[in-house]
This record gives structure tokens, C-alpha cells and sequence, in this order.
């Protein structure tokens, strides 16, 4: 079931009424509110993409039963740790391990079926055509679940915290079912961990008028950016760009990128918003997963303010058990790029998003060394070298445009160049400093994190090779009449100055103004509101991007 339809208002008005009227007695409750998130997750109207057959429920009935066993099993075990007796602990951390490692084939397994079979046969047989050997591999009609990605790092993020003993097992099966299936954050997150959600489940939750009007507020910022600022420039640019890329001119290509990068942003953020209204106004504290990413100054700040529930989760349960930044300088960065590299993958199957796993990956690896490298005067011998190094990164960007994306070779020739620009001038600005040198920081960061969307967005290499090629080419034809309307272009750019705004000034000011607004008006503003949907939706409704990872 999808937030913006009117289906959502049928189901979401009596599931927020039976929760207050029973907010007193969680033995009615609580099973409420796992019947709602099932019927949630199996509900709703047909969207592009289809959403997986309603019987996929069953993988997160699966899930639940695994974990659920599995960490009591763990805990079960673990008071035999304390033995003195050698073997008794030797035999409670194999069984300990065994519960953890069926837990993590379980989920893992599921989730690499259904959402890296095809890519994993398909790169075989590319590998094994680049040697000459021409291999014939099946291609499985797999439709992958909704939020798969999601509610298993969810819960196996349960299963490792009782592992690692820092959480104890709960013992009511009906409010662990909640924790995997609750339904606000259950296909696109946030991704909730159990030490944040399962206490509140244990509380009366607290239904005020203040919760209420927070909750609306988030509702309504949410709906703007996912509707507006996210499925209308979807329908009116950006798709059909990245449908025939060789169509268009340089100008709106590039524009499609920034089009692209704002409505990736307000479709998630978006979600994310509506999820943490809905959460709140049943009584319940969803974490932040966005704040205002575009402002980062360096690769590492966006990423901690982009979807920062999966780079958390990735950061404690891959990054510090891998040795963090504990180690050797070539076991960080090493442990740096996997954590990355892991964080792109999870976003999609596919060889383009292992080119864009690699670049953020090898950025972050680079933004570290530069963070930390000693600085100084441009000696000649330090000079040859950092010419020596532009260099071999100039002909490797190269290289890579030629034999990997297929670019002609004058095209790949200006990638190159690009890139050295950019690389060169980020190693030369200071870390910190002037207004002036943060907000260049900020914009090169920006500006790396548009034109990598190529990859991300694209449907795949020869699409990515077209937007490329056709930025590259510079062609001087500018955008043709028609293209962007006066509204889009309204939309586009307030959208965009929108995001480079202080926090304050929407989450704090901008609620204050909404709190002193009358009732009347909320009622009217949601109705106009409504309206607007129905409009920008004429068609089928369009499912959230994250969705399909």
C-alpha cells in the first residue's frame, strides 16, 4: 500500500482510532497493529513497478520465526559462557554460532536469491565472454519483495545485538512481530533497531495533541516532497531522459541529473517523513534518516546525513567488527571501501551500481587519505609526484571510459580531464576555513554526487554510456521550447533551494508557524492539498523509489 493514495486514508483513519481506543489495553493492541501492517504490506493498488504477489508476506512470517528462535536460542546458551569448565563454553559458543550463522544464511540467503540471482548469473557469462568463452546462463523470473532489504537488516540486527549479548531476547513473540512487520516504516524504512523500538512497545504510548499536530506536520511535508517534488518531475522530465538519453541535448541531460538527484532525495526523505508522522501520531519515536545531505561538505558528511539508518547499521555491524579504523592504515581504508562498496550494492543488482558502489567507495577511501595526509609546501619532489599520481588517475578515468562505458575517445578524453579538475581541486582546497571554502566543499561534493547518479538512475551501461556521451559532447543547442514549463521550473528550483535552507528554518520555525495555525485551516490545507495529489496523479500511482532495493 502506497502513503499517497486514497486507499492509505481508508486504511490509516481506523487503524490511528482502534490504537488510541486501545492504547490502554496492548493485549488488543498490539496484535491490531500487526493485522494492520500485514494487511498493509499485502494491500493497495497495482503501481510501476508491480508490487511482489501478496503471498511474499510469508518471508517476513519466515523472518520473524527464525530470529525469533534463533536469538533465543542464543540467549539461552549464553549463561554457559560464565563455566568454568573449558569445554561447556567451548560447546555454548559453537552452538551460539550456529544459531547466529543459520540466522544469517536465512536472511542474507533470501535476500541474495531474490535480489542477486540474475545479476550474479548474468556477470558470469560477461566475464566468461570477455575471455573468449561464450557461456549460456538462465535468467530466473524473480520479482523481488518489498522491503526485503529493509526488515531483514532489521532483524538480524536483533539477532547479532543478543549475540554479541548486548541485548536481551523478547519474550513476547507478538511484540517482536510487531518490531518486523510495523507497517509506517516496514518496506522503506527507516531501519528501526530493537533497543529503539521494542521498549516503546512495553509503554503506553502517548497520544497527545502535540504528538498529533507533529505527526500531521511531518505528513503533510512529506507528501509535498514525495508527490510534487519527487513523481511530477519523475513524469514530466526525468523519465523521459533517462528513456532516450541520445534524444537530448548536453543542457538537458545534465539538467535531468539535478531533476534526478532532487526527486531521488524527495522521494525517500519524503517516505521517511510520512513514516515518522505516522509513527508518531500511534505514540511511537522513529529515528531521523536524512538531514539535508546536499550541504555536506565532504563524501563522508553525506553519507552521514543520507539515509542514515543503513550507514549506521552498516558502520556497527560490518565496519567496527572488520577492525574500524583500528588497524594498519591499509586494513582502514580497506575496511573503508568493503563498508562502501557493501552500501552501494544494497541499493541494487546490477553492473552499474557496481560502478557506482566503486566510485563512492574509492572516494571515501581517497576523502580519508586526504583528511589526514600532511600537509605542506609544494616541494619539486612533492610537485613530480602529484603530477606522477594526477597522472595515473587521469589515465585510468580514461581507460575506464573507453574499455568499460564504451565512450568515444574524445569524450573519454574529457571525463578524463573533468575528473582531474575536480580531483585536483578538492586535494588543494583547505579542510576548512573561509564561508568561501566551505561553500566550494559543498558544491564539489554536490556536484560528485549528481553526476554519479548517472549510474544509479541508469537502466543500465549503454544508458549510462548515451547520458555521458551526450553531457560530454557540448553540443551548445540548449533546451528546447516546451521541455520545462513555467511550474517545473518553479518546482526545480524552489525544490533545490528548498534543501540548501537552514534546518531551523523548516523544522523548527516552520513548525512553530504550523502549531499556531487553526485547526480550519490544517483541515483546508490538507484538502487542497489532496486535491493536488489527485491532479499529479491522474495516472496509476507511482511506488517509491526505494522500493525496488
Amino acid at each position: 500500500m502506497l502513503f499517497p493514495t486514497f486507499d492509505f486514508l481508508l486504511f490509516i483513519i481506523p487503524v490511528l482510532l482502534l490504537s488510541w481506543a486501545f492504547s490502554h489495553a496492548p493485549a488488543v493492541r498490539i496484535p491490531l497493529l500487526i493485522a494492520a501492517s500485514y494487511f498493509f504490506y499485502m494491500g493497495g493498488p497495482k503501481t510501476d513497478p508491480l508490487p511482489a504477489p501478496w503471498y511474499f508476506a510469508g518471508l517476513l512470517v519466515l523472518s520473524t520465526f527464525l530470529d525469533y528462535i534463533a536469538s533465543s536460542r542464543i540467549h539461552a546458551l549464553s549463561g554457559d559462557l560464565e563455566s568454568d569448565d573449558p569445554e561447556v563454553v567451548k560447546r555454548a559458543t559453537r552452538r551460539r554460532n550456529a544459531w547466529l550463522g543459520l540466522s544469517l544464511v536465512g536472511n542474507l540467503g533470501l535476500l541474495g536469491y531474490f535480489k542477486y540471482t540474475n545479476f550474479l548469473f548474468s556477470a558470469f557469462a560477461d566475464i566468461a565472454g570477455a575471455f573468449g568463452l561464450e557461456v549460456v546462463v538462465p535468467h530466473l523470473k524473480l520479482i523481488l519483495p518489498v522491503g526485503i532489504s529493509f526488515y531483514t537488516f532489521q532483524t538480524l540486527s536483533y539477532t547479532i545485538d543478543v549475540w554479541r549479548r548486548r541485548l536481551t531476547p523478547e519474550p513476547s513473540f507478538s511484540k517482536f512481530a510487531l518490531f518486523v512487520v510495523f507497517f509506517p516504516q516496514l518496506v522503506a524504512g527507516p531501519i528501526v533497531r530493537a533497543s529503539e523500538l521494542l521498549p516503546q512497545f512495553h509503554r503506553r504510548p502517548q497520544l497527545s495533541a502535540d504528538n498529533l499536530t507533529y505527526g500531521l506536520f511531518r505528513i503533510f511535508k512529506g507528501l509535498c516532497k514525495k508527490v510534487i517534488l519527487g513523481d511530477w518531475i519523475a513524469a514530466s522530465f526525468t523519465d523521459a531522459v533517462f528513456a532516450g538519453p541520445s534524444t537530448y541535448t548536453s543542457l538537458e541531460i545534465l539538467l535531468a541529473l539535478y531533476a534526478f538527484t532532487l526527486q531521488l532525495y524527495a522521494d525517500f526523505a519524503g517516505y521517511s517523513d510520512i513514516a515518522i508522522g505516522i509513527g508518531k501520531m500511534l505514540g511511537y519515536e522513529l529515528p531521523e534518516n536524512f538531514d539535508r545531505p546536499y550541504q555536506a561538505r565532504t563524501l563522508g558528511e553525506f553519507w552521514r546525513r543520507w539515509h542514515m539508518t543503513l550507514s549506521t547499521w552498516l558502520r556497527d555491524y560490518l565496519f567496527f567488527p572488520l577492525g574500524g579504523s583500528r588497524g594498519a592504515p591499509g586494513r582502514t581504508y580497506f575496511n573503508i571501501w568493503l563498508t562502501m562498496f557493501l552500501v552501494g550494492m544494497w541499493h541494487g543488482a546490477s553492473w552499474n551500481f557496481v560502478i557506482y558502489s566503486n566510485i563512492h567507495a574509492l572516494a571515501m577511501v581517497y576523502n580519508r587519505w586526504n583528511r589526514l595526509r600532511r600537509r605542506g609546501p609544494l616541494t619539486p619532489a612533492r610537485l613530480a609526484l602529484w603530477a606522477a599520481g594526477l597522472g595515473v588517475f587521469a589515465g585510468i578515468v580514461y581507460l575506464f571510459g573507453i574499455h568499460v562505458i564504451g565512450l568515444p575517445d574524445v569524450s573519454a578524453q574529457l571525463m578524463a580531464g573533468s575528473g582531474l579538475l575536480l580531483f585536483a581541486l578538492v586535494s588543494w582546497l583547505p579542510e576548512s576555513g573561509t564561508p568561501l571554502n566551505t561553500a566550494l566543499h559543498v558544491l564539489l561534493t554536490f556536484h560528485f554526487t549528481v553526476l554519479s547518479r548517472v549510474f544509479f538512475r541508469a537502466d543500465d551501461l549503454e544508458v549510462s554510456r548515451q547520458m555521458i556521451a551526450g553531457i560530454l559532447a557540448f553540443d551548445g543547442r540548449g533546451l528546447r521550447d516546451g521541455l520545462l514549463t513555467p511550474w517545473m521550473w518553479l518546482v526545480f528550483i524552489g525544490g533545490l533551494a528548498y534543501h540548501f535552507t537552514p534546518r531551523r528554518w523548516v523544522d523548527e520555525l516552520g513548525y512553530a508557524i504550523w502549531r499556531r495555525l487553526p485547526g480550519v485551516l490544517l483541515g483546508i490545507m490538507f484538502a487542497a492539498l489532496c486535491l493536488g495529489l489527485m491532479k499529479l496523479m491522474s495516472g496509476a500511482p507511482k511506488a517509491f523509489i526505494y522500493f525496488q532495493f
